[in-house]
């Protein structure tokens, strides 16, 4: 009896040691679960709030320049770089200290002479004086011309959609037959569109000469746009429309201020009824209907492309229109008396297949720009992923669709590009600010920045085409933003690198691909600035980042050092300027031409902070933030509102 007793008793303890056992590997199964959802939850808040503009920063807001630049301006790309002066680090050696501080006063010096440089280009710039050009052929020689006609039409007349091919050649030979006799509308659709294909001439002796006329062509344009006559509310005012503001890029023409332009082609086009789809207008041709459609395609993407560079809203959504995507048919499919359009599967590459491709991503592209330079700028980190499929699937696309016809075909190779950057600039848009989130440690944030590192890289070197590059080194814009994006992205993701790993861990396998992209970078700004560019900060910041990461390499004096590179950008940014200007003044050797230690800053009365950039050049700061390293005592800065 005992024996049961005791026996019962042992199974019971066992019964309640198993169940305290279970109990507690439940709670635990259940305080795991709850920790796990709570860091899901945690991510999820930190995704939808590193977009978001904090109430408590009122600098957010604030007006650089009397302008108001949202979240994908590239304003809000570089906040990382203020890091560099951090990285950097201090010396205790008083010799040293004085070295950079007489560094310092001296690239205030060259800084104050490059400014007044640039200064004197701009003003002596041929294309700013506007004189009327007549109304015939803008050159005496129609074989050039005609040249210029067919670089437009064969590379730029393939995202964007402005002219049917057949009816304007048809129109260019009757108008250089008798230009006196042609409407206005059309002198300047000739003229713009001699301009837009002059952007490609290039290696010639009279190549600066097409350019300046290229430049006064344009300002007629839009004097004449501007005007208040009602002859400009049709078609070909439309396209004239069209083309000047794809020629203010092209040309870099104020590029950065085409969103107020773009508002009012929106508003025209709509007050024409392009809003509404042909399908609802009687005893209107197929020819007529399918020019509306393409029109209304190009202006939805001009207005993508603006206020994402202007980093503001649509100027239209999509409950605002109904009109359809347009025919995938050739232009030669089509004219005046077509009444059935032959049938082409979406497959099939024809001249609509690119427009109608940027067309299907219209939607997902112009989410971004409405959550991101909106009200209330979050998004799920289920949406970025969405986004982000769909985005690559997008430029996918784009490489399959000519891949196999181009077979080496540079016109081929330079639409493809042109695409590829319309559509990848998003994908870098969107994971930017989620890439400078990525020291929390948490691996969605490092996916982000391999997406930035990827798009940067694919914007800086696509398929090589000269054409293209070419474009890309004169070009404001589109164009001009394409390196100011990458080029944050990467410096920005080479700072974060740097902060990551110690002196001993350094180059790491990623540190070394962000350099080497980093210096394809430096030596496309460097061209830039080679070609015409007088703004000269991105480069010399970039050089200074550059010489950050090397100077972790060899463990020299950071802060000196970084100060030199900044010195040598600016150096040869002066010689180039130099050489320019005696150019332009026919060899004089004027105050222009004064040798770098011949002009005397002192006497310049101009001062660090003063206006000299191009309206879209980055807006002024103080030297200080310029180059994330102090000036001393007495100089002054201006607010955080405008920083990098």
């Amino acid at each position: 009896m005992e024996d049961e007793f005791t026996n019962l008793r042992r199974r019971i303890r066992a019964i309640e040691e198993h169940l305290a056992l279970t109990s507690v590997h439940n709670m635990s199964s259940k305080v795991k679960q709850r920790e796990t959802e709570l860091d899901s939850l945690q991510y999820k808040q930190h995704l939808d709030t590193c977009q978001e503009e904090p109430s408590s920063q009122v600098h957010s807001l604030a007006l650089n320049k009397s302008r108001l630049y949202g979240a994908t301006h590239w304003l809000h790309g570089g906040h990382e770089f203020k890091r560099v002066a951090v990285l950097n680090g201090y010396t205790d050696q008083s010799t040293e200290e004085e070295t950079t501080r007489q560094q310092k006063v001296q690239l205030e010096r060259l800084f104050r002479k490059c400014k007044h440089l640039a200064q004197k280009l701009k003003q002596n710039d041929p294309g700013r004086s506007i004189t009327q050009s007549g109304p015939g052929l803008p050159t005496s020689c129609k074989s050039w011309a005609d040249q210029m006609v067919h670089l437009y039409l064969t590379r730029f007349e393939s995202v964007f959609r402005i002219l049917h091919i057949p009816s304007f050649r048809a129109e260019y030979e009757e108008f250089s037959k008798n230009p006196e006799q042609s409407p206005l509308a059309l002198q300047f659709k000739v003229k713009l569109v001699m301009a837009i294909g002059s952007s490609l001439y290039r290696d010639t002796a009279d190549a600066d000469n097409i350019g300046w006329n290229s430049c006064r062509w344009v300002h007629e344009a839009q004097t004449w746009v501007s005007g208040p006559v009602k002859d400009r509310i049709s078609l070909d005012g439309l396209q004239v429309q069209c083309l000047l503001i794809l020629a203010r890029q092209v040309l870099s023409i104020g590029g950065d201020l085409v969103w107020i332009a773009v508002g009012t082609l929106v508003r025209t086009a709509m007050h024409m009824g392009l809003h509404r789809d042909p399908v609802y207008f009687r005893k209107m041709t197929l020819l007529e209907a399918e020019v509306r459609r393409r029109l209304w395609a190009t202006i939805l993407e001009i207005n993508l492309q603006a206020s994402l560079d202007s980093g503001a809203p649509l100027a239209v959504s999509f409950d605002d229109f109904n009109t359809k995507s347009p025919r995938n048919v050739n232009d030669e499919d089509i004219s005046e008396n077509t009444e059935i359009l032959p049938y082409y599967d979406e497959n099939t590459v024809t001249d609509m297949s690119l427009q109608l491709l940027l067309f299907r991503y219209l939607r997902p592209r112009s989410e971004i720009i409405n959550r991101m330079n909106g009200a209330c700028s979050s998004f799920s980190q289920a949406e970025v992923q969405c986004l982000t499929l769909t985005l690559n699937r997008a430029c996918r696309e784009c490489s399959a669709s000519l891949e196999g016809n181009n077979n080496g075909d540079a016109t081929k190779i330079f639409k493809q590009n042109m695409a590829n950057l319309l559509l990848g600039r998003f994908l870098l848009t969107l994971h930017r600010p989620l890439a400078t989130a990525s020291r929390v440690g948490d691996p969605g944030f490092h996916f982000s920045r391999k997406v930035c590192l990827d798009s940067a890289t694919a914007l800086l070197l696509p398929p090589h085409n000269p054409d293209f590059y070419h474009l890309t080194l004169i070009g404001g814009g589109i164009f001009k933003n394409r390196i100011i994006h990458a080029s944050l992205a990467i410096c920005s993701d080479l700072i974060i690198e740097l902060e990551e790993l110690d002196t001993m861990a350094w180059p790491s396998t990623y540190g070394k691909m962000l350099v080497d992209v980093l210096r394809e970078a430096l030596r496309q700004t460097a061209e830039r600035i080679r070609v015409g560019e007088t703004n000269l900060r991105l480069n010399m910041k970039l050089n200074v980042v550059l010489c950050r990461a090397e100077c972790a390499e060899s463990g020299s004096s950071r802060q000196l050092r970084m100060i030199e590179a900044a010195q040598e950008s600016l150096k040869m940014a002066y010689t180039v300027m130099q050489s320019r200007l005696c150019l332009m003044d026919g060899g004089r050797r004027d105050e222009g031409c004064l040798e770098l230690r011949e002009l005397d800053w002192q006497n310049l009365g101009i001062s660090v902070d003063e206006d000299w950039n191009e309206s879209n050049d980055m807006p002024d700061i103080g030297l200080d933030e310029l180059l994330w390293l102090g000036l001393g005592e007495g100089e002054a800065t201006v607010s955080h509102e405008a920083e990098w």
